[in-house]
């Protein structure tokens, strides 16, 4: 494995750790949460908020990592949407 697909993996396990702990809890597993109505058009506006912000998070490091997860979790729901519409 590449030092990048490691890097990945290890990113990608973060990611589903938030996904259960955090945004499932919060508002729900699809396809009965919100962000499953959601658009390509939303989810590019929603990680566009994401994208803005960074760096200027006066929460500090621990936001800016959540918000990196949230921007792999709405891609992944983006790409979800685009392979969708190809079958």
């Amino acid at each position: 494995m590449s030092k990048r697909e490691n890097e990945w993996m290890d990113f990608a396990v973060d990611v589903a750790d938030h996904i259960e702990k955090y945004t499932v809890p919060q508002y729900g597993d699809m396809p009965d949460d919100q962000a499953s109505g959601f658009s390509v058009e939303d989810i590019k506006t929603n990680m566009s908020r994401y994208i803005n912000r960074m760096g200027r998070n006066a929460r500090g490091d621990a936001e800016a990592l959540r918000d990196c997860y949230k921007l792999a979790h709405y891609a992944c729901m983006a790409a979800a949407k685009i392979r969708e519409k190809q079958s």
